[in-house]
């Protein structure tokens, strides 16, 4: 069941009138500025129902970015804006008991604890979404509410400096298309701040797992780290490579104790994101990680620029 008093105590503040960044609004294209972004990420091993939710707050250039999507009974519905405002406050790692709020829009996440010691995620969500793949910001057609919680599981080793990433427990009800689903499972949720800016480089970014295992890998010219968690040992992975994008796309996990893990991931859905005028490409997946079956994500951003293969 979803501890509602979690929920009520993580949205605390959100009525406060907030102190809105001076200057103009948007966020520029390869200029620093302070970021943080808040995701949980959910889907049922059969990948009929699940969710991602993901609000990256711009703080100094007024500009919140919200990304929702929802898989209610194999039916995929997308929200996304790029165009609310952002208040002045910083979110940072050692403040507890914070709220990733999303002016304008009825889209909110909560972290209780510092990230270190996070000990709860509240998220919720009532807007009018696009069915279907969309790549369209802005409000579509179909209403959709979502209402959870994301207990989490120890920080995951290998992630950079400024990034917590859980595996952990996800409690949510969602409705969408005149259908309520409850799900309940293992998912994954993180957050991450920064000055350098993003969107620069291109990356391919997989988020993998299961009961008892789970995957973490990034591919691009700049850098690289990853984290595989099974059979009862959690070791980063020091070389991640992968195909570029087909139904079914191999890849290959070089662990910092020397071992090759492959894997294979074949697509269920996928949909798309603006970004600077690009497409920022998702996709959902099954997967198989070294005899271990997974689901989660695939993520692609300037794929024409990566450097495939697994040579």
């Amino acid at each position: 069941m979803i501890d509602r008093r979690i929920v009520t105590a993580g949205l605390i503040g959100l009525g406060a009138a907030p102190a809105f960044a001076a200057g103009k609004r948007g966020v520029i294209e390869g200029a620093p500025t302070w970021s943080e972004s808040a995701m949980v990420l959910y889907f049922d091993p059969e990948l009929k129902n699940g969710l991602s939710l993901r609000i990256s707050r711009y703080p100094d250039a007024d500009a919140t970015w919200v990304w929702l999507h929802l898989l209610v009974d194999g039916e995929l519905y997308a929200f996304t804006d790029s165009r609310a405002p952002c208040s002045a406050q910083h979110i940072t790692a050692e403040q507890p008991d914070v709220t990733y709020p999303s002016p304008g829009l009825k889209i909110s996440i909560s972290r209780l604890g510092i990230s270190q010691e996070m000990k709860a995620m509240s998220f919720s969500a009532q807007v009018k979404a696009h069915r279907g793949t969309s790549g369209t910001d802005g409000p579509g057609d179909s209403p959709v509410t979502v209402e959870g919680v994301f207990h989490p599981g120890p920080l995951r080793a290998g992630s950079p400096n400024g990034r917590f990433e859980r595996t952990g427990r996800v409690e949510a009800t969602v409705t969408a298309g005149g259908k309520t689903v409850r799900l309940s499972g293992v998912g994954k949720a993180h957050e991450q701040t920064q000055t350098a800016p993003r969107f620069t480089a291109p990356f391919t970014y997989a988020m993998l797992w299961s009961a008892n295992a789970g995957l973490i890998g990034l591919l691009s010219p700049a850098r690289g780290y990853g984290d595989l968690d099974a059979d009862g040992q959690d070791t980063p992975i020091e070389t991640f490579k992968i195909e570029t994008w087909a139904p079914t796309r191999r890849f290959v996990a070089i662990l910092k104790d020397g071992r090759r893990i492959e894997g294979s991931a074949e697509t269920l859905q996928r949909y798309e994101v603006p970004i600077y005028g690009r497409k920022w490409y998702g996709r959902v997946v099954r997967a198989d990680v070294g005899g271990h079956p997974m689901v989660g994500m695939i993520n692609d951003w300037k794929p024409e620029q990566q450097p495939y293969g697994l040579a």
